[in-house]
């Protein structure tokens, strides 16, 4: 996998990947404007030093032209590359005993919603995202800042293949359910139970889930819609779906 240097922003994400892989982490920079009028993180600061992390005071300007026009708070960092976990090192972590959820990203592009998914996906306590090599969207800073640094915290599986990785998991006893807001494809979301392992497919904006891949699932779940509203946003999708799984299995872990 190729692997190349990025920008990360925003104290909470930065406090994230110093606590959990601070060897990624090649350099942080700060803004003198920050420094001078909050006392420029000194916990982040005094964290960075204890690891030998460099740390630069640079203009806000500066910052800006690394990162943009964002919400940067006036602290970024400089990340050896994204963390992306190989699918046979992931798959030998998994605990089948504790009826474990994935979740599998078919072709998700934006990477606001990217980030909003792993964060859900880390609040709900899935064992991990899968997503594909190609027409996906990036581990970079926004995904980190949208994620609120919990992409940290859940492993992202990078494959080549989304539906032979999707055999993969069969194999492995997971059940695998489309997401497809189109009720008359699918059983509602509320009807189902789940009591086994899950791999939850969750199509690209625009296209949904695409028909191989819905062949290549066990069954099809629709989120129930009134009002005539016809679509959500696929982050959304995936917090209901999520948060109902995990409803559910709370009650039977019980």
């Amino acid at each position: 996998m190729k692997k190349e240097s990025f920008y990360i922003y925003g104290k909470k994400p930065i406090e994230e990947q110093l606590l959990r892989n601070p060897d990624n982490v090649m350099r942080l920079f700060i803004s003198d404007r920050v420094a001078k009028n909050y006392g420029g993180f000194q916990e982040l600061r005094a964290f960075a030093k204890d690891r030998r992390i460099p740390i630069n005071p640079v203009t806000i300007e500066k910052i800006k032209e690394y990162v943009g026009d964002v919400n940067d708070q006036g602290v970024i960092a400089l990340i050896k590359h994204p963390e992306y976990v190989e699918y046979d090192e992931w798959e030998a972590t998994l605990d089948m005993d504790a009826m474990p959820a994935v979740i599998v990203l078919d072709h998700v592009e934006d990477v606001h919603n990217f980030g909003a998914i792993l964060r859900t996906a880390a609040s709900a306590g899935v064992a991990g995202v899968i997503v594909a090599k190609d027409h996906q969207a990036p581990v970079n800073g926004v995904t980190y800042k949208t994620s609120a640094g919990a992409l940290v915290k859940v492993p992202i599986v990078r494959v080549s293949n989304i539906n032979q990785t999707i055999a993969k998991l069969k194999e492995k006893r997971f059940w695998v359910a489309a997401i497809d807001i189109d009720e008359t494809r699918g059983s509602s979301l509320f009807e189902q139970t789940f009591d086994t392992p899950m791999a939850f497919v969750f199509g690209g904006e625009g296209k949904g889930v695409s028909v191989k891949t819905k062949e290549h699932s066990d069954f099809v779940i629709s989120i129930p819609m009134e009002n005539d509203v016809e679509s959500l946003n696929v982050s959304v999708a995936a917090a209901i779906v999520l948060y109902e799984w995990k409803r559910q299995l709370h009650a039977t872990l019980k």
